[in-house]
């Protein structure tokens, strides 16, 4: 087999270069930071409120550093925190209405630029590329798992 690893990463950065451009649209419709797009669509798709350790958890941050993503979300009144009935020490984040609108709104650009990009392809095209990465991230993935190591 021909050596394909440098194509596959020159093409592989090409692809992280369309995700950034997708991410700045994203940001662009909340107004927001990377990390408060990812904690507000997070709370958007999981649809219930989330706490602390579990959105650190998600976003691999330090608690700390999610308190001042949520005093963020929280001033521009996209999420609210409510504390724990059972443990006072523990608060749960809420996506609020403004919230939901401004989530659905990125959504809905990422989703219409995707609608013209397949619309440029036949859907024989549309099919090989989706099996083609779906593919490839998978098998990724497994790379990623098997080298993974513990810090």
């Amino acid at each position: 087999m021909k050596d394909y690893a440098p194509k596959f990463h020159d093409l592989i950065t090409r692809l992280q270069v369309v995700q950034t451009e997708i991410e700045y649209i994203q940001k662009a419709c909340l107004q927001a930071g990377r990390m408060e797009c990812m904690l507000l669509n997070h709370l958007y798709q999981t649809g219930v409120p989330a706490n602390m350790n579990e959105l650190a958890r998600v976003l691999n941050v330090s608690h700390s550093r999610v308190t001042r993503i949520m005093d963020n979300l929280v001033n521009k009144q996209l999420v609210t925190r409510k504390p724990s009935e059972g443990d006072r020490r523990c608060w749960f984040a809420m996506i609020t209405d403004k919230g939901i609108k401004l989530a659905q709104n990125s959504q809905k650009t990422v989703l219409d630029q995707q609608e013209c990009l397949l619309k440029m392809l036949d859907e024989n095209q549309v099919e090989d590329i989706y099996k083609a990465l779906e593919t490839y991230v998978k098998k990724y993935e497994e790379v990623l798992k098997e080298s993974y190591v513990e810090l």
